[in-house]
């Protein structure tokens, strides 16, 4: 992966754990739910700067319909897409320091609603805790994940 080239292309560097996370598992989805997106795919549903676009669009537009957003959307952008759910759930980076990704920490927007939840770490710590249901998140369901999760590729 050339991984400079995505970054430039994004404008930012990435958190290393997601690099490795990408170089490690490729796209696919875990626990049949969520799914991250990619440096560069031809599924635009799953293209890291395709969904990095298209969700800072719905967060504005929703903003600007009077939906309450907690967090700076102008350039820079607080939030950075990385993932989804089968929901419609939006997991995103949030930058609080813009040119420190190691220390972004993890947010999950509901679809159909207001309701945010935040993670004080990574990626990687996310997912794991989610995974192992460590962390539970109220937008997710509440049978989610399955007792035994798994990393299906596409």
């Amino acid at each position: 992966m050339d991984w400079q080239s995505v970054e430039h292309l994004i404008g930012c560097a990435l958190p290393a754990d997601y690099k490795e996370t990408v170089r490690r598992y490729g796209p696919g989805c875990f626990s049949q739910f969520i799914h991250i997106y990619q440096p560069s795919s031809d599924l635009q549903a799953i293209d890291l700067p395709t969904q990095i676009g298209e969700s800072l669009w719905a967060l504005r537009y929703l903003r600007d319909a009077g939906e309450p957003i907690p967090y700076r959307l102008d350039e820079p952008a607080e939030v950075l897409a990385f993932g989804r759910t089968d929901n419609g759930d939006i997991l995103f980076w949030r930058r609080a320091e813009i040119d420190a990704p190691e220390k972004w920490t993890v947010l999950v927007k509901e679809p159909r609603g207001e309701e945010w939840f935040e993670f004080p770490g990574d990626m990687s710590g996310f997912l794991a805790g989610v995974l192992d249901r460590r962390i539970s998140v109220p937008i997710f369901p509440r049978r989610f994940p399955s007792v035994a999760p798994i990393f299906e590729p596409y």
